[in-house]
């Protein structure tokens, strides 16, 4: 075995075994270097660790290497601009006879098609190159078929190996390799690599554990880097007034070292000085003034049996184990882990909040039933125990004085302190009903309410039932919908101007695979608006927003529809628009955004800004498991996947606490934090149930349209889904719209605007319609009012 295969045994061995003792440290220095010797065997190419921004820029050259790392996988490993006659090229070394050339496309095949009629060039010098072939033989795959696209060469000559294709495209492969005459291995693999230009969005998340060691020794244990990072980590650091020389001096003397090792010097040094250079940046890491407080709340848990976006959150799916605890003395040699929750009965606890001043904690539990997943028809609530769905509890921050807030047939989770006093939080209660609000949740309270259930879901045995924003009072009372949504929504968090962020599913008259955006809205549930992201597709989810201290910028993980939260981290910046690449900057390119980019080896979540460039959060070192539904044990979806670490945009990820049994998730520091705006609640919730919208100027949007042409709007209302099955019936552009239904329409005036009165709590969508009553522009969104 290689040195770093050698790091990964260490890696299990320390972590697979027992805990550590109650007379010891819960972190020990050899997990620490356990989990450092993990990173470089994962080979974790935290790109743009050294540049001013962390934006994770490549070059050509180090995108091109992706073609030629051995690692064949259907996924892009290079991918230039859209631009005419794109081209990636290898050097062999040498001229050498060659017998063929074997090509892994890209295996998506809409994308793959791009590549039907490349061509193969040889040169000799690199400048003058001659046609070998042009293909015209349809679409090829690789991976997923096993049958990669083989040109034989036929002894033909060449140094150089050029592949690059007719008109202007964008040119993406998988792998390339090439096999000279009478020689059985791949000449081109680990070969410098170049090509025309790199895809800005793209290519820094290409193949990135393989494209970053391509042309490393398997000993190499990337020290440089880690100096690099070191030295930009300092810099920061010396900005927010920390003394930073002594850690500096400490990095010279290593980058010093690093200058007389010799290229083939043996693994054992290398991996010391490695280990050593860890250590030094840690402990500059965890000097840092934005850790000023000494405790760190989380949670363990194992993740939900049904990797999905939407069924990760239902206790049914729930695997038992953890609890809630805190993390004490993380920054010294002996730290400590208290357990809160030591006694109650095995179950999963989920997403737990820290109250303004720090002492109570507010979370969802459910009790674990082994039978539960197995239960053929879950629509029949009644029959199921009502402690297997997850509610609200709060308690305080040793563990006394719980309380339980929520109850009944209905899975009540992601609960967070409001401002102004009581909680919002997502639930299944929406339900049937066709009027949201206070109505309908009273009755989830005193009686077991039909769900409503997802467009494309699942059946009785896996009914996706839709949860939305509810809010109740302090004491657990005065219970109701402030979201009139019709799917999903997610995450929410209290943001710094007092608004609720929270993620939504909005694909109206359109599919249903990317369309998870940003939206807000106030605590009493008006004026829900977009934040980010109606149109765009990558990232597909945006998944746990949160405020950055001092700052106008959110954190996000852009993570998957089909498998658990986690994936990459992104800050947006909505002063740089609300759609598309331009708001975005990704905080680990390594990372591909999950499913729209690729699936990630390893991943992030449930990110906590100490600025924006300083966070806490949970990482994996194993990829995101794929939906489907698991056995309880599944390797694919493993119990214990996370850890809670230290993280910074420089590319510092350091171990702060990993348990080897189950994850380790959702870390909040223990201390005050400023109470965002109170906002006055505007809902007259027992008043008449309707509201009002004014449209200032309907022309606004309709580009191209001529004013005065726009006589009236269509008010359309979408009824909730009753029935657990997808396409049953057949309705709408994608086959499982849940109907709509036509409130009426109301006269637009000579100057474009419109006033008038709908149900409150009930989504509606508009259209803009001309003097024969024809449709000129569908919304593709919902919205609704609150009463009054």
């Amino acid at each position: 075995m290689t040195a770093v295969q050698n790091a990964a045994w260490l890696w299990i061995i320390v972590f697979s075994g027992a805990s550590a003792s109650a007379a010891g440290p819960a972190v020990t220095a050899g997990q620490i270097e356990a989990d450092w010797l993990r990173q470089a065997e994962l080979s974790v190419s935290r790109a743009g660790a050294a540049r001013p921004g962390g934006q994770g820029k490549v070059t050509a050259q180090q995108d091109a290497a992706g073609a030629v790392d051995g690692r064949i996988d259907g996924r892009w490993g290079f991918h230039t601009a859209n631009e005419d006659q794109p081209w990636w090229q290898v050097d062999l070394g040498g001229s050498a006879p060659l017998d063929r050339v074997a090509l892994y496309n890209r295996c998506d095949k809409a994308m793959a098609s791009r590549n039907d009629r490349i061509l193969v060039l040889l040169s000799e010098d690199g400048k003058a190159f001659k046609r070998a072939y042009q293909h015209d033989g349809g679409t090829f795959l690789g991976y997923a078929d096993k049958k990669p696209l083989v040109v034989k060469l036929n002894g033909l000559k060449g140094r150089f190996l050029r592949l690059q294709l007719p008109g202007k495209s964008y040119f993406h492969l998988d792998e390339v390799q090439v096999f000279a005459t009478g020689r059985p291995e791949n000449i081109a693999l680990g070969r410098p690599a170049m090509q025309s230009s790199v895809s800005p969005g793209s290519a820094s998340v290409a193949k990135p554990a393989a494209a970053a060691t391509a042309t490393r020794p398997p000993s190499e244990y990337g020290t440089v880097r880690v100096v690099l990072r070191g030295l930009a980590l300092a810099a920061d650091l010396e900005g927010r007034g920390a003394n930073v020389d002594p850690h500096v001096d400490a990095l010279a003397r290593i980058a010093k070292r690093l200058e007389g090792f010799a290229s083939d010097a043996p693994a054992e040094p290398r991996r010391a000085l490695y280990l050593r250079t860890r250590s030094a940046v840690r402990k500059m890491a965890l000097a840092n003034p934005l850790l000023d407080f000494e405790e760190i709340l989380f949670t363990k848990r194992a993740p939900g049996m049904f990797p999905h976006a939407s069924d990760q959150y239902y206790g049914w799916w729930s695997r038992g184990g953890g609890g809630l605890y805190v993390l004490s003395g993380f920054k010294g040699d002996e730290p400590a882990v208290r357990c809160l929750t030591t006694n109650w009965p095995t179950g999963n606890f989920l997403r737990p909040d820290l109250s303004y001043d720090g002492k109570k904690v507010l979370f969802a539990y459910c009790k674990h039933y082994p039978h539960v997943a197995g239960v053929r028809d879950k629509t029949k609530k009644d029959e199921l125990p009502e402690d297997a769905f997850y509610h609200l509890y709060e308690m305080n921050l040793d563990g006394t004085g719980v309380r339980r807030l929520t109850s009944g047939r209905y899975d009540d989770f992601d609960g967070r302190y409001l401002p102004g006093g009581g909680t919002v939080f997502l639930s299944t209660r929406k339900g049937t009903a066709l009027q949201a609000g206070k109505r309908s949740a009273a009755a989830t309270t005193v009686s077991t309410q039909p769900d409503s259930y997802v467009r494309c879901g699942g059946g009785n045995h896996r009914p996706v039932a839709i949860f939305t924003l509810h809010r109740i009072d302090a004491d657990g009372g005065a219970m109701r919908a402030i979201s009139a949504f019709e799917s999903f929504e997610w995450t929410p968090a209290v943001i710094s101007d007092g608004r609720i962020a929270y993620a939504r599913w909005d694909y109206i008259d359109r599919f249903n695979g990317p369309f998870f955006s940003l939206w807000s809205t106030n605590p009493d549930g008006t004026n829900a608006r977009l934040i980010y992201g109606n149109y765009t597709k990558k990232p597909q989810c945006t998944f746990e927003p949160r405020a950055i201290p001092n700052s106008r910028k959110l954190i996000l993980t852009a993570s998957a529809h089909h498998s658990i939260t986690g994936g990459s981290l992104l800050l947006l910046d909505r002063d740089r628009g609300d759609e598309f690449e331009p708001p975005l900057t990704r905080l680990t390119p390594e990372v591909p955004m999950p499913e729209t980019e690729g699936w990630p080896d390893t991943y992030y979540a449930n990110p906590w800004p100490l600025s924006e460039r300083h966070f806490l959060v949970a990482w994996s070192d194993r990829p995101l498991p794929k939906h489907r539904l698991m056995a309880p044990d599944h390797p694919q979806n493993p119990r214990n996947g996370l850890g809670i670490y230290l993280y910074d945009a420089m590319g510092n990820l350091n171990l702060l606490y990993r348990d080897p049994e189950i994850s380790s998730m959702y870390p909040i520091p223990v201390r005050r934090r400023p109470r965002p705006p109170v906002s006055p609640d505007l809902v007259e919730w027992d008043g008449p149930q309707e509201g009002a919208f004014l449209l200032q100027d309907v022309y606004n949007g309709l580009a191209g349209v001529k004013r005065g042409s726009i006589a009236r709007l269509r008010v359309i209302a979408v009824p909730p889904k009753v029935q657990p099955s997808m396409n049953r019936p057949v309705l709408g552009v994608s086959r499982e719209d849940p109907g709509k239904f036509i409130l009426g329409t109301v006269p637009v005036e000579s100057d474009g605007s419109a006033f008038f009165r709908v149900p409150s709590g009930m989504p509606v969508l508009f259209q803009a319609l001309d003097r024969e009553g024809l449709a000129v522009q569908t919304m593709r969104s919902l919205t609704y009012v609150q009463p009054n």
